[in-house]
């Protein structure tokens, strides 16, 4: 957005410490200044915001609103009644929040109905949204992507010599902790498939609120010379990881489409994903990677012992993986999408 001609403000809604990205904002992005109270705020709080929040949008004078997620986030430029607002969702929004109980739903309604554009980062999410009534000719699909240049299919023998496990069958995993991503079902396939293969590796990334449980898990099957962990990376060192890895697994539950799936498959490392509807509009099984039943920790076990013996197809898989994100996740083809609904809802 720094790169354009528009004048972009910068502004979040929450605190709290879950700050992945630590790099300085470019040069043209101007910060909100807005005093966060406390991490966690509730539906009441949003009444009371709404005036704080109408003197930044008086200040500044905003030709658009561009806000999501749709119930946490959007609903604030909602209660102003501001337009035009382009709401995005973030997928699990739509999918997950959208139908939690009657009042999430009836949030999501209000937010909808004062949007005058939406993005959605899948088909699932826009299917989603049309049956909330948005209108469908008012939808923009736009995937982020990825950067291309530093997501690429680098030197595998020699991002593996420095990661290490070189003998050895190895699993990336960088979904964060949390119940929606399925880590549970990863771990209890990996575990199961690991019974008759000493040769499984798996590389976790990240964290998350379920640290406590997952490292229990470990401990109680002895795993811990067979799933290892690393922090959070940066971009560059993440890429090396996915471009090492045999393949991607996902269990997620829930999801939209997802950026860290699309980094693993520009890197040529196929996926290994559960079969929910967004993760299918990425990989198709048997040709960017395998899909297992959602849920299913024995499918996903079978699926890993399949991987393993067919191991020879995966070079074919990545290739595949890497020429889809090249034509459905290339980012700065699919900002161009996001510019043209800028100008759409404007007009």
């Amino acid at each position: 957005m720094a790169k354009t001609n528009h004048d972009v403000y910068w502004f979040r809604l929450l605190g709290g410490n879950n700050i992945q990205e630590k790099r300085k904002f470019p040069q043209g992005i101007h910060v909100v200044e807005w005093v966060i109270e406390k991490e966690k705020i509730s539906w009441v709080d949003y009444f009371r915001l709404k005036n704080k929040f109408r003197d930044v949008v008086e200040n500044i004078q905003p030709d658009i609103i561009h806000a999501g997620p749709i119930q946490r986030v959007a609903f604030l430029p909602a209660l102003l009644n501001f337009h035009p607002l382009m709401s995005m969702s973030w997928g699990f929004d739509m999918l997950e929040d959208a139908d939690r109980n009657w009042f999430w739903k009836m949030i999501t309604n209000y937010v909808l109905d004062k949007s005058d554009w939406l993005i959605a980062d899948c088909h699932t999410v826009k299917k989603s949204a049309i049956k909330f009534g948005f209108p469908e000719d008012k939808i923009t699909i736009f995937p982020w992507g990825v950067d291309l240049n530093l997501f690429s299919a680098g030197n595998k023998a020699k991002k593996r010599r420095k990661i290490g496990f070189e003998d050895d069958f190895l699993i990336i995993h960088t979904r964060s902790w949390e119940p929606r991503y399925g880590v549970n079902i990863a771990l209890r396939g990996f575990q199961k498939a690991a019974l008759s293969n000493p040769k499984l590796q798996m590389i976790m990334l990240g964290g998350g609120s379920q640290e406590k449980d997952i490292k229990e898990f470990i401990e109680t099957h002895h795993l811990s010379k067979q799933i290892h962990f690393y922090d959070y990376q940066k971009n560059e060192d993440l890429a090396a990881f996915y471009q090492a890895a045999d393949i991607y697994l996902s269990a997620s539950y829930v999801d939209g489409s997802s950026v860290a799936l699309m980094e693993s498959m520009a890197c040529g490392c196929p996926g290994l994903v559960s079969d929910i509807p967004s993760n299918l509009e990425w990989i198709t099984d048997g040709v960017e990677g395998w899909t297992f039943r959602e849920g299913d920790a024995d499918d996903l076990a079978k699926q890993i012992e399949f991987a393993v013996i067919r191991k020879n197809e995966l070079a074919f898989l990545g290739k595949a993986a890497r020429l889809k994100t090249e034509r459905l996740a290339n980012w700065d083809k699919s900002v161009e999408k996001l510019l043209a609904a800028y100008q759409n809802v404007v007009e």
